[in-house]
């Protein structure tokens, strides 16, 4: 491997390039007749550097004999400790400073992932999938957040669209295996960090192993692993769930009724285009790819026939049955996914509110209501403060015919879809320490939301309560609670719609669950509710 093809790699992510790109002068660095290597360099300190990587390098590796042995032995996840006797006796190394350490590092696994192993992906690849490991980690991101900035504020010659798949495919099989992968280095002794994750997966050795415990097999965080376990009892079941939630989640899309009527009419027209695409199995209004692709090439999306909605999400949505003429609000609405469904099946006719406390969430559904043609929806923003009143709430009062709460939760139902979620879910928000600080904070954030939004429906009206998780705590025991409130005293659990393609079997068969392991959607839970007065 061309040692400038390594500089070049390397400089994005440890090193300024504009230092390692200068040209004042060139300056040899192996006097080896075989093995000569140039690097431009500006001073002495990179020059020690350069020398470093060259004789890493080296095909013969005769200048400095212990290093190919020292980078063997990183990738194959043995140590980390670098040996320094073995480089001080190049008078131009500081084998102890931490830059030295750090390029070494990166320098030996680069060289690693030169040769021929089980995973292929380039040196290339793999560092920048290293850099924004370390992004994402040190600013508290998701890696899909990171990866988007990476690419936008870097150089993008490198950005081709075969390079940045491998690069989130990489990033992916680590955030569906980080668990395990760690656990393994730390029975070896490893450092566990982005660049040794990365190596371990490119040798590509069985994540699994005698001795591993079953959390760690199943990559679950300990603030959901009590959870989950309430909810599937039987650990096979468990099992299934879990590791469903390991695997690509399909592309699902709903077709918009109010521009579309039939199905099939968009169907067609998708799998004319040369999409492998079918029919969803449970929503009679959505449409399944099972690879997922560019959106924009999709026929019919750009245009508002289609939209991206998990088949979960538009099965929940349609519980709330919103009829023509009607009253509704769809409470927690963010950029209205569901209130585009709502508004077709309310066929553009009577009040649609789509409330939420960010202005900004409300704003961004402002254009994805233009493009499907939606045109009954008032945007509202709500008090955050539970401890405040708010007025307008106040003064509606009664008045909605239907109400869905898409409830703020976990997200434990879309780990198929946000993998690194279960490590970084509970430390996104500032003030909490962990995930189970977090759930803990939440909890009581969700009754107080589903008691002030089941305020707003009139007697004889319907409220539906939904959350992407799987954990009961945020589910049944909160409908549970509701119900044994002062404010719920007036509320009881209806029955699903009879045309409803999945039976209700969550306590005694009163509330809905959908999982990926039984229905290939994302988790979802769902009660429907009808105050009675």
């Amino acid at each position: 491997m061309a040692l400038n093809q390594v500089l070049r790699d390397l400089a994005p992510a440890q090193i300024p390039r504009a230092s390692w790109l200068q040209v004042p002068s060139k300056t040899v660095l192996s006097t080896h007749s075989k093995t000569r290597k140039y690097i431009n360099v500006t001073n002495r300190k990179e020059e020690g550097q350069g020398r470093l990587l060259a004789e890493m390098l080296s095909p013969s590796n005769q200048l400095a004999p212990p290093i190919l042995s020292i980078a063997i032995r990183i990738y194959n996840t043995e140590y980390l400790t670098l040996p320094h006797s073995s480089l001080e006796r190049s008078p131009k190394i500081d084998a102890h400073s931490q830059p030295t350490k750090t390029i070494m590092k990166r320098a030996a696994l680069l060289l690693a992932l030169s040769t021929k192993t089980a995973v292929s992906f380039s040196p290339g690849v793999a560092n920048r999938a290293i850099h924004i490991l370390e992004e994402a980690s040190s600013q508290n991101i998701p890696v899909d957040a990171a990866l988007r900035r990476y690419a936008k504020y870097q150089e993008r010659s490198y950005v081709k669209s075969e390079e940045y798949k491998s690069i989130s495919d990489i990033l992916r099989n680590i955030a569906i295996s980080q668990y395990r992968v760690d656990w393994q280095l730390r029975e070896a002794g490893v450092e566990c960090s982005p660049e040794t994750r990365v190596a371990f997966l490119k040798k590509g050795d069985p994540l699994e192993c005698r001795g591993m415990d079953l959390q760690t097999t199943l990559e679950c965080p300990d603030w959901a692993w009590t959870g989950l376990k309430e909810a599937f009892p039987d650990e096979e079941d468990l099992s299934k769930e879990l590791r469903a939630l390991m695997q690509p989640a399909p592309l699902d899309l709903r077709v918009n009724t109010l521009k579309c009527e039939e199905r099939i009419d968009a169907l067609r027209e998708i799998i004319n285009a040369g999409y492998d695409a079918t029919s969803t199995p449970w929503s009679p209004i959505g449409i399944r790819l099972e690879e997922r692709t560019a959106l924009g090439r999709i026929p019919g999306l750009l245009d508002g026939i289609v939209e991206p909605q998990d088949e979960g999400s538009q099965l929940v949505a349609s519980l709330l049955e919103a009829q023509p003429g009607e009253t509704v609000a769809d409470y927690c609405a963010g950029s209205g996914g569901k209130t585009l469904q709502i508004a077709a099946s309310m066929k553009n006719k009577g009040r649609l509110y789509s409330m939420d406390v960010s202005e900004d969430r409300l704003e961004r559904g402002k254009p994805r209501c233009k493009k499907a043609g939606v045109s009954n929806v008032q945007r509202q923003v709500v008090q955050e403060d539970m401890t405040r009143k708010d007025k307008w709430l106040k003064r509606r009062k009664g008045t909605f015919d239907r109400v869905l709460v898409d409830a703020p939760c976990s997200g434990v139902g879309s780990w198929r879809r946000k993998p690194d979620a279960r490590r970084t879910w509970g430390t996104f928000d500032n003030g909490f320490d962990d995930g189970i600080d977090r759930l803990a904070n939440l909890l009581p954030l969700q009754q107080q939301i589903l008691q002030r939004a089941s305020r707003l429906v009139k007697v004889g009206g319907r409220l539906v309560y939904v959350t992407c998780s799987l954990l009961p705590q945020e589910n049944e025991k909160q409908i549970i609670q509701f119900l044994e409130s002062d404010v719920g005293a007036e509320w009881k659990v209806e029955s699903p719609p009879s045309d409803f393609a999945i039976p209700f079997e969550v306590v005694d068969g009163q509330f809905l669950r959908l999982t990926p392991a039984q229905h290939n959607t994302d988790g979802f839970f769902a009660a429907v509710l009808t105050k009675h007065g």
